[in-house]
Order: C-alpha cells, then structure tokens, then sequence
C-alpha cells in the first residue's frame, strides 16, 4: 500500500489560520475607529473653540469688553466645558440674553445648536442660573450679583453622543465589511477543505490503483518467459512480442507514477552517487537504438573529451534523458534528427537536447510540466501516455537543484535545457 502523503491538509491549522485573521482584522477595525473617534473629538473641541470664539467676539464689539476663552476643562466623563471669565459690571439682562442668542447660533452653524448648556457660575463654579433659554424680553431677570467676578460655564452633556452620531456609518460599514469577509473566508475554507479531501481521495485512489496494478503485470511479464522457456517457438512469435512489450511499456508508465507521487510527498530520497554524464547518455541511447533506426531517424552527441562529473541519482537521470529522447521521437512528423549537446557551466553542466519535431505552442508551453497534462499534438495518432512525462522529468531535475526550461516554435522543432549541478 501506499502511505498516506505527509502534505496532506491540516484542517485544524487552516481554521486557526482562519480565526487569527478574523481576530486580526477586528482589532485593526478597533485601532481604526479608536484612531477615528480621537480625531472627532478633537474636531469637536476645534468647533466648539472656534463657535465660542466667534460669539465672544461679536460681544466683545458690541459691549466695548475684552472676554476671552479660559483653559477647555473635562468636567466629567460625558461633560467638557469651556470657561468664561467675567466680570459683575459687565453682566446685565441684555448683554447676557445678547450672550446667549449669539452662542446659539454660532453653535447652530457647527451642527451643535442642541448640545450645550450655559450656565452662571460663582468664582468657586457654582451654579446661580441656567442661562442656556435665558431671554430678558420673557421678563427673565438676573439675580442679585453681589461678586465682582463671575463665571460663564458653556458645558456639552451629549459630546459623546454626538461623536457617536458622526461615527454611524463608519460602526456599520465596519460590521458589514467583517460580516462579509467573515462569511467569503469560511466559504473558501469549506470549499478549499472539500476540494482537498476530495483531490486527496482522487490522488490516493489512483496511487493505489496504480501499485495494484503491477502484480498482474508482473505476473503477465512472468508468464511470457515462462512459455518462452517452455515453448521456443513463442520466442519468435510477433504477437507475443507484441504482448511483452506493451506490457513493459505499462509497467515502466506505473512505476513512474509511483515515483513521481513518492517524490511529490516527500516519500522518496535520491541515492546520489558520482556519474559521468557521457556515460549515462551513451547508455541511455543503447536502449533506444532500434526505435530510431525504425523511425529512420538520428542522434548526434557533442560532448566535452573530459568526463562530465555529478553527483545525482543514475536510475532517474536516466529516465529523465530517456523521456526527453522519447518525446523527440514521438512528437515528429519528419525523420527525426536529435542533436544533445552537453557544455560545462557556472557549478554545473548544461544538457540540450534539440529536435526537429512539430514543435510547443508558446501558449501549452506554460503547461507541459504539469501533471496530466497534454498538449494538443495535431495528427500525431501514436503518441500515448499518462500525460506525468515531463511532469516526472522537473521533478526529477528539481531533486537535483537542477533547472529545465523549453525554447519551441511550431513545426520549427524544440529545444529542452536542463541544468545539473555537479553538487
């Protein structure tokens, strides 16, 4: 059996994940709207300033005084004040009605003609009178002052009230916007788990499939020789060639399944070994000498006369060599004409394997070392396979800290680089 992939999802970690952003994302909001309510409040207190500022100055005109805004004080938690200081000989029914209507309507233009209350204050900001609807032409009248210095007191009991107002919209685009990330993020979890699961199903599944599958096809390939030793004439036979070797040619395609899973799961280690790259590809072409001959195709070598030295893994590099030559083989419509070409580089070699073959799409060559992928290959019948090729072929390289990339141009031929560090 195959074990279970070590990369498979961690559900608890993705909700955690998914908990710590939202947490996140609520206390930036609570930074946001602390930062927007310091601002407001201080837009208030500006307006008040300038309001009161505005009113003593119409007064001061009118009156011939030189009233001026005393130091702002907090009078309680829901209270902020502003003093006036004034003198006895100054206040009469007219002036301080004057007073009065002259703050309400500089209030007024700043939103704020409901907010305030004005009161007399003795020197010790004791209260004598509520002046905030004082009117003389309403037979109001002053009491007695018997103080040469008294206090005008304007305080705001609905500051934070009105701070709240103003910040409305920004309390209600804020639940909005979380309510809205908040349900987009669990959906994507919830789809992005049951995608997983069931991309996991789908690859355990088809790795299983594939491992069971080699038991028959073992047995087959068994059974062959056997009748071969048995019966001579079978040895000769072209159906029973036929027979071993598509049967070989399913075998190596599920072995390569097999390591390309192990690999992408982190299952499988390199047995890396010094290789003379020359020699690996020589022996590489020996298996493949009856296929081109057939296609009445060539390959040509140019390597360097001194031993290319790395330290890879021979069996996959030799896969990785095989399938290249492979697909130049295949994907040709022409006798196919290879050139490999190895050049010692910057900590490593350089392998080029060019062909004169129909050629990669600039659009499918974004694609073709994906798995199960195929590119579309125009008349080409006879080109079969699982589509995990060039798939296995990066990975491979990627083992190796190696690089590949592809040069093609339609019906011009392509051109695989694949880099091999000599470490």
């Amino acid at each position: 059996m195959i074990c279970p992939s070590k990369n498979k999802i961690k559900e608890p970690v993705l909700i955690c994940a998914v908990s710590c952003v939202l947490i996140l994302l609520v206390a930036l909001q609570l930074a946001w709207l602390n930062q927007s309510r310091n601002l407001l409040c201080e837009q208030f207190d500006q307006n008040v300033a300038q309001a009161i500022g505005n009113t003593l100055t119409s007064f001061n005109n009118r009156y011939d005084t030189d009233l001026e805004l005393s130091e702002f004080t907090t009078c309680g938690p829901t209270e902020n004040c502003k003093y006036i200081e004034i003198g006895q000989e100054r206040l009469n029914d007219g002036s301080v009605s004057y007073l009065g209507s002259q703050l309400s309507c500089s209030l007024s233009c700043y939103g704020m003609s409901d907010d305030y209350d004005l009161k007399l204050m003795d020197a010790d900001s004791e209260p004598i009178i509520d002046l905030t609807f004082f009117n003389c032409s309403a037979n109001n009248t002053l009491p007695k002052l018997d103080d040469e210095a008294y206090i005008l007191g304007v305080s705001f009991t609905t500051r934070n009230e009105y701070i709240m107002r103003q910040m409305g919209w920004m309390i209600a685009s804020m639940i909005a916007v979380f309510l809205l990330l908040a349900c987009v993020l669990v959906y994507i979890l919830n789809s992005l788990i049951r995608q997983r699961r069931i991309t996991e199903n789908n690859i355990d599944f088809f790795n299983n499939t594939a491992h069971e599958l080699k038991t028959p096809l073992t047995n087959i390939s068994l059974a062959l020789k056997l009748l071969g030793k048995k019966h001579d004439f079978l040895q000769e036979e072209k159906y029973a060639q036929i027979i071993s070797d598509e049967n070989e040619k399913l075998a190596s395609q599920i072995e390569r399944v097999l390591y390309l899973s192990r690999m992408e799961n982190g299952q499988y280690t390199l047995k890396k070994e010094p290789l003379v790259l020359q020699a690996l590809l020589k022996d590489v072409l020996s298996h493949l000498t009856l296929i081109v001959e057939e296609k009445e195709g060539k390959i040509t070598l140019d390597l360097p006369a001194d031993d290319c030295v790395v330290q890879g893994d021979a069996f996959h590099l030799k896969n990785v060599f095989r399938n290249l030559i492979d697909n130049a083989l295949k994907y040709n419509i022409n006798k196919p004409s290879i050139n490999i070409t190895v050049k010692e580089v910057v900590e490593g070699f350089q392998l080029v394997f060019e062909d004169n073959g129909i050629g990669i799409n600039k659009q499918d060559q974004e694609h073709i070392f994906e798995k199960f992928q195929r590119v579309n290959t125009g008349d080409i019948r006879a080109a079969k396979g699982f589509g995990i090729g060039l798939s296995y072929v990066k990975k491979v390289v990627e083992m190796h800290q190696g690089i590949i990339k592809v040069l093609s141009e339609i019906n011009k031929g392509s051109q695989f680089e694949v880099f091999i560090p000599t470490k």
